[in-house]
């Protein structure tokens, strides 16, 4: 005679013991793509890579920050910044009137853009400086003036990073790229304080040789990336 047992729990339905195979399946996808996507990176050139793990940062609720990745702190909007921060708003819109600003300087050598400490204005060094110089182009004064205008009343701090490619450079006046980006970045200094009300109290400047590249320096367009000149307003006074 055969007698089928009653469920424990008065005739309900038996949970699954294969549940665990639906987060196994979920791990392995997963870390598939990982790897497809690590492979991709390798293929492409540092500027992109960079790119790609910002993108990817963002997408997962952190922000991209000097020497790694940091979670995201608050409410957040394009590119990771904190959009409910009055000064990034403030600094957001100084961005936009310096675009509208150099409009009437096709190839200006100046480029603009938001990240996690502020404004960055990155004048060119390829635009604004002869090889091996400090001296800021003739040409170039009335595309700095613009930007000069649009920023001379703010309080932010204000500092002016100085950097080179990896080609080794040795003249008369330079010993190296250190000095190099390092007498560049205060020529541009100098000029913001000549030609504004800026307050020096609150600038500063550092040169970074061929460190802290933006793109590789395999190729002419890498190097002419790497070799800069950057004006970071900082949106908090203090760091």
């Amino acid at each position: 005679m055969f007698i089928e047992e009653e469920d424990d729990e008065g005739g309900g339905e038996h949970e699954s013991k294969e549940r665990w195979l639906v987060s196994y399946a979920d791990f392995i996808t997963l870390l598939f793509a990982l790897f497809v996507l690590l492979y991709a990176l390798s293929m492409e050139s540092s500027e992109k890579v960079n790119r790609a793990w910002t993108a990817m940062a963002t997408g997962v609720g952190a922000r991209p920050h000097r020497g790694g990745i940091r979670p995201d702190l608050g409410n957040t909007g394009a590119h990771g910044i904190d959009s409910g921060n009055a000064r990034f708003r403030e600094l957001g819109q100084v961005m936009r009137g310096i675009q509208a600003n150099l409009r009437k300087f096709p190839n200006s050598g100046v480029s603009v853009a938001m990240d996690d400490r502020g404004l960055v204005i990155s004048l060119s060094a390829a635009r604004f400086f002869q090889s091996g110089d400090d001296t800021i182009a003739p040409g170039q004064l009335p595309v700095l003036d613009e930007v000069v205008k649009t920023i001379e009343k703010l309080d932010n701090r204000i500092e002016v990073d100085g950097f080179t490619d990896s080609v080794p450079i040795h003249n008369q006046r330079f010993k190296d790229n250190w000095e190099l980006s390092a007498a560049r970045a205060s020529t541009v200094l100098r000029y913001l304080l000549d030609h504004s009300a800026l307050d020096a109290e609150h600038m500063s400047l550092a040169g970074y040789g061929p460190y802290r590249a933006v793109a590789a320096n395999d190729t002419e367009d890498g190097r002419a990336l790497n070799r800069r000149v950057e004006i970071v307003i900082w949106a908090r006074q203090s760091v």
